[in-house]
């Protein structure tokens, strides 16, 4: 068994041992006979062993007292005092605080335009538009160029706010004519005074207008075209008969001649040959155009049947699991966007199939109001004839010769109105595919989502112009909004750039629905309570090239008049009676020197960047420097402080355990 540490052993020690010199030894058990008691002061080796066990008895005695002195570093540092918690102190600033508000925002193009067509170009086009001609992006969009071009036909576009919504045509009126009229002077192209009638000057300035730019003006169709030669061969008509009336009048007090008689009796016969001629026309015109009417509307029944099958097939093939019977799986996406575009495809058909049932509808009402004109005209005209047999009959009676000539001319002047009507009525057009109105020119290209050789799709954005300004919208929550106000100075950094900038609050407004749903600060609107803030940057340059991209907008909420007294929040606490207060370091611990804190009660004003505006009340002293408590190294106070209480009415100092609200601000 091994001795303990810091002892020695008991028996005596090896060397010991070896020391004792050699004598009689005891004999073996079995060779002793009687055995002796031990005497003191017998035998040497009786000596020799009293020597031995003293001095081991003297060893061990010096062990003990040498291991009593021996202490391990466990217990030499739980004897040892716990060395006194340092406090942890700050100046107290003089600084500006600012409170402010986060936004994220996304840069864009300040007032962004969408290019859209109200209708279709020109007639002369054909029925299938294709885009022929695309504007570049970045290109400068000029009032009255051509920015576009469908089927070889312009788009040209103008500065006005009235958007398009129809075809501007001879007799036309309201605002939108009038912006024309204005955009048309501007250009150079004088309309007379613009006003809200489009007349013979506007159709002029058209005409000048389009011959300028290199393509022909729409003209009036074949339709309008056969129309109005049949109206003006009425008013000829109204006008021989006239004067064939007035004739007959100056020779009603002479007798008739047989060759006048003659040729009265022919005209007669004329005027009743005229009146089945007029009605065999308007019938078979009547029947020509419900044929085409009839035509028209077995093309538009077989449109809408071919356009529902492709429905159906779409329809199908888009429910989940469908099997394609062509290939005998699952449709693919390609196959279902193949079956979509022929969806779409059937739907414009169908679109001018019911167009064209329109215009052969009202093309076949104007035929026959046109041939009942004529009948009725062939009727007036055998009246008159007869009446004029009559009048030369009685050469004596004028009256009728008066009544004759005041008819005709009365049948003269219909002819002109209708034939005024019909002028008005005919010739040149604009057509609503072929001119756009923005609200801002010059103006650039920012987006362009026409390809050149696409067909036109109705109602889809060609491309979209604005300035070149950029400014930065956001969402902010209501009651966020609130806090803020229009003329704000801002803080703009790009996310994930070192780009920065400054910039202006201009509007705090509800969002503004757009009709892309992918759009995050507009689609379709917001119903979330939210309001849209819009940032105008100082230096617009700074961003040019971050169009699109996500920014953290910094945003004023409330800011100190100037510099003020700060602590960190931290070295604020709230005593029993409410009061906020800051524990002040008056005189510093030194050694067994406790040093001396005073507790100043204070006034809390703006918090703001992890920090507090803050002044003392009374008579209390603060000023900017001094230290401030904020914790202490061992992460509590010391039990005990010395410390003076500052009041509104005197300042003493007292020995005080430290409260459960000191110690809650440390740290």
């Amino acid at each position: 068994m091994e001795p303990l540490s810091g002892q020695l052993p008991l028996g005596p020690p090896t060397e010991l041992l070896t020391a004792i010199p050699d004598g009689p030894r005891l004999p073996p058990p079995a060779a002793q006979g009687k055995r002796r008691s031990p005497r003191f002061g017998g035998s040497k080796r009786t000596k020799w062993a009293l020597v031995v066990v003293g001095a081991s008895l003297a060893s061990a005695a010096g062990g003990l007292a040498v291991g009593r002195n021996i202490k391990s570093p466990a217990d030499a540092a739980s004897e040892r005092a716990a060395p006194r918690a340092s406090r942890i102190t700050v100046p107290v600033e003089k600084r500006t605080l600012t409170s402010s508000l986060a936004v994220a925002g996304e840069i864009r193009y300040d007032d962004p335009t969408p290019i859209r067509l109200a209708g279709a170009v020109g007639a002369s086009a054909g029925t299938t538009q294709v885009i022929t001609k695309v504007p570049e992006t970045g290109s400068s969009v000029i009032e009255g160029l051509s920015l576009f071009e469908i089927s070889g036909r312009p788009v040209f576009v103008f500065l006005g706010t009235l958007p398009t919504y129809r075809n501007l045509e001879p007799g036309a009126t309201g605002p939108d004519v009038l912006q024309l009229e204005q955009a048309l002077e501007r250009l150079g192209f004088s309309p007379g005074p613009p006003d809200e009638i489009y007349d013979n000057t506007t159709e002029q300035a058209i005409d000048a207008f389009y011959e300028s730019r290199g393509y022909p003006s729409e003209g009036p169709t074949a339709e309008q075209r056969e129309r109005l030669r049949t109206v003006r061969k009425g008013v000829s008509d109204a006008q021989k008969q006239v004067r064939d009336a007035q004739d007959a009048l100056s020779k009603g007090g002479t007798t008739i001649t047989q060759s006048e008689l003659l040729r009265l009796n022919q005209e007669l016969q004329r005027a009743k040959d005229g009146i089945p001629e007029a009605e065999a026309k308007a019938a078979a015109d009547n029947t020509t155009a419900a044929q085409a009417v009839t035509t028209a509307t077995a093309t538009r029944d077989n449109a809408r049947v071919i356009r529902d099958a492709a429905v159906a097939k779409y329809t199908a093939a888009s429910a989940a699991g469908a099997i394609n019977p062509d290939t005998g799986v699952e449709y693919t996406a390609i196959e279902l966007a193949d079956l979509l575009t022929a969806k779409t495809e059937k739907d414009q058909g169908v679109l001018a199939a019911e167009q064209d049932v329109t215009i052969k509808t009202s093309e076949q009402t104007s035929i026959a109001n046109q041939g009942t004109k004529d009948i009725r005209a062939a009727r007036d005209a055998l009246a008159l004839a007869q009446a004029a047999i009559s009048d030369a009959s009685k050469p004596q009676d004028l009256s009728s010769l008066r009544d004759a000539v005041a008819a005709a001319e009365e049948a003269l002047n219909v002819a002109n109105v209708e034939l005024m009507t019909t002028e008005a009525e005919i010739g040149t057009s604009m057509p609503a595919g072929e001119m756009v109105f923005v609200p801002l020119l010059p103006t650039n290209v920012t987006n362009v989502a026409a390809v050149a050789g696409t067909a036109l799709q109705s109602g889809t954005d060609l491309a979209t112009v604005s300035s070149t300004a950029t400014l930065i919208s956001g969402r902010v929550a209501k009651n966020d909004s609130d806090l803020i106000a229009t003329g704000t100075k801002v803080d703009i950094q790009v996310r994930d750039t070192d780009v920065s900038t400054t910039g202006t609050l201009t509007d705090i407004r509800k969002p503004q629905s757009t009709a892309d749903p992918n759009d995050p600060f507009g689609g379709g609107g917001d119903t979330s309570g939210r309001l849209e803030v819009i940032v105008t940057p100082d230096d617009p340059t700074v961003l040019a090239d971050w169009v699109g991209y996500s920014v953290r907008i910094d945003v004023t909420v409330s800011a100190t008049a100037g510099e003020v007294l700060a602590v960190p929040v931290s070295a604020l606490s709230v005593g029993p009676d409410g009061q906020s207060r800051v524990e002040v370091e008056r005189r510093r611990a030194r050694g067994d020197d406790e040093g001396e804190t005073e507790l100043v009660p204070v006034a809390v004003g703006l918090a703001a960047q992890g920090f507090a505006e803050i002044s003392p009340i009374g008579t209390a002293s603060l000023v900017e420097g001094d230290k401030v408590v904020v914790g202490s190294d061992s992460g509590q106070r010391a039990t005990t402080t010395r410390r003076r209480t500052a009041t509104t009415d005197a300042t003493d100092s007292t020995e005080a355990p430290a409260t459960e609200d000191t110690a809650g601000a440390s740290g």
